[in-house]
């Protein structure tokens, strides 16, 4: 493949990653958000939902991060 292919995949990756990763607090926010917006629902399920997840928390999010920084190494030119 040539380099600008390693780039792009590398681009796609990483993207891929993040998108993954904003859907994923996005998600986790607007549970928060519903589960205490009704007090009859204060329990413990509200309590353990609160805050954002570790970025590393999602398998899927640093495995195409990872993936993503490789390709990104490999479609740099090297100096012959």
């Amino acid at each position: 493949m040539e380099n600008k292919t390693y780039m792009k995949l590398g681009a796609i990756f990483m993207i891929t990653g993040a998108a993954i990763y904003t859907i994923e607090r996005c998600v986790k926010m607007i549970a928060y958000a519903v589960a205490t917006s009704n007090s009859a629902n204060m329990d413990l399920y509200a309590n353990n939902l609160g805050g954002v997840g570790l970025f590393f928390g999602n398998f899927f999010v640093w495995f195409f991060l990872f993936i993503g920084f490789v390709l990104l190494a490999f479609g740099f030119p090297t100096r012959k």
